[in-house]
């Protein structure tokens, strides 16, 4: 078994796409953690996809070649992609002269890494011109990465992400694929779904097979587009198996929109991806958070261990926070002396509470402060809404008259009624949707057995649920 070839992130997501300084800032944390690529393959950045036939400008490609020479100073490779498949005609030696144009063009600025993506596009041939050309879309394919790859010369590596880039079932597509792609392209694969929970060795040795060569895996982790906005993904990667490398060549994790806070699940992979059968997610993710919440590093753990919730880490919303309630839960409803437990549930709270305002003013990473600030609000709110629900049970439990506590909940509940952002979940999402498909097919699209839409997860609506559910019952006249 060999290890991973390629490790390194791909620039893939659905947003704005990042700034010269976002990348440049990547290459050297790539090089410190070991890993040897970066792919440039911005959904929204026009020239990539929608328009791909126009070129570059000279001041972009400037950039390309400052970003290709900095990578060569630290051993990080600069990938870079073309997205043609929404609206190319296969058939047509133009539009392939245009795309064998646009690529040779990164060569000459000295790229050797390059990727055909043709996923989200549609799945059978549009137009007529190449129904009369070719007997598939994967022919299709297939002619324009063999194009390319010819173009480009052996120096270059080439990788195409197929339309069926998911799932674990072969497809005629793939088979073709497998049957006729040259041995020395590489082609991608997401894993069973778009999102993995997990990527198993059996599922990668099936697709394997049908490709006839070791996969690289496009791992949509941390990223959080589309429906998935309003998660900030900070848990550590997780759920790989070791022995991946028998059928992968690669990951390439594709992050968020915000470069800096996906550098912490970029950072627990590079561990993952040096020596899988060593690799420990919390060890790593701890890690991670000490170096990228310099200045901060107590609050910065807090507040990632409220945004680990993802497809990886599905009931993750802050595992002391909930532990301590859990347990003061039981004792409340009867089951032992709740006082220690309130005791110990305020001190982690009135911690959390203080989170806000560390991260403002002593994370040294400023641009990480800003692309974190929606949700560092929205962590504070909701603390504040869990403190609440906790003043609320402790005036309960406490002796006392009972219209006092009776009229305690008119004030809880003018507490707990504060606005929360619905683009920043903060201890878990009230609403979210991950798109979990099994097949991109036009006529096989549809969600598999993975968890695609998680609703009422939020750990401040439970822990202020049950304080107004146990408050009811406890002031009910008899």
């Amino acid at each position: 078994m060999t290890g991973f070839l390629y490790r390194g992130v791909i620039e893939g997501y659905y947003g704005p796409p990042y700034t010269h300084v976002d990348r440049l800032w990547w290459i050297e944390k790539l090089a410190g953690w070991g890993m040897n690529l970066y792919v440039h393959a911005p959904k929204n950045d026009a020239l990539h996809r929608q328009e791909w036939r126009t070129p570059y400008p000279s001041e972009q490609m400037r950039e390309f070649s400052a970003l290709i020479e900095r990578g060569a100073a630290h051993g990080v490779d600069l990938g870079f992609a073309i997205s043609p498949g929404l609206s190319i005609t296969y058939s047509s030696a133009t539009d392939l002269r245009i795309l064998e144009t646009k690529l040779l063009r990164f060569r000459e600025l000295g790229g050797r890494f390059f990727a055909l993506c043709l996923d989200d596009v549609p799945t059978h041939l549009t137009q007529e011109a190449d129904r009369r050309a070719f007997p598939s879309l994967a022919h299709a394919h297939v002619a324009v990465a063999h194009a390319l790859h010819a173009a480009l010369g052996s120096s270059c590596r080439l990788l195409l992400v197929p339309t069926d880039y998911l799932g674990v079932a072969p497809t005629a597509y793939l088979e073709i694929l497998g049957e006729t792609l040259q041995r020395t392209i590489e082609v991608a694969w997401t894993g069973r779904t778009v999102v993995s929970p997990e990527i198993r060795t059996g599922e990668a040795a099936r697709r394997a097979a049908t490709l006839r060569r070791r996969l690289v895996v496009w791992d949509n982790v941390p990223v959080a587009d589309g429906p998935m906005r309003s998660m900030l993904h900070l848990g550590p990667f997780a759920r790989r198996d070791a022995a991946l490398p028998e059928h992968v060549c690669g990951f390439l994790l594709n992050v968020m929109q915000h470069p800096h806070a996906s550098a912490v699940a970029v950072h627990t992979a590079a561990a993952y991806l040096r020596i899988p059968k060593d690799y420990d997610p919390e060890r790593a993710w701890e890690k991670a958070l000490r170096e990228l919440g310099a200045g901060a590093e107590a609050a910065f753990a807090d507040f990632a261990s409220a945004h680990r919730f993802s497809p990886l880490h599905p009931r993750d919303r802050d595992p002391a926070l909930e532990e301590c309630f859990c347990e003061l839960r039981g004792q409340v409803l009867g089951a032992g002396d709740p006082s220690a437990t309130l005791v110990a549930l305020r001190e982690l709270l009135e911690r959390r509470l203080g989170v806000a305002d560390t991260l403002r003013a002593d994370l040294l990473d400023r641009k990480l402060a800003s692309e974190i600030e929606p949700w560092i609000a929205s962590h504070h709110l909701e603390t504040k809404r869990m403190l609440a629900a906790l003043d609320f049970l402790e005036g309960l439990l406490r002796e006392g008259p009972r219209l006092t506590k009776a009229l305690s909940l008119f004030g809880f509940e003018g507490r707990v009624n504060l606005a929360s952002s619905p683009a920043a979940s903060s201890y878990g999402p009230r609403r979210v949707v991950y798109p979990q498909l099994v097949s991109m097919r036009d006529d096989e699209a549809g969600f598999g057995p993975d968890p695609a839409l998680f609703k009422d997860c939020n750990l401040a609506d439970e822990i202020v649920t049950f304080a107004e559910s146990f408050g009811l019952e406890k002031l009910r006249a008899d």
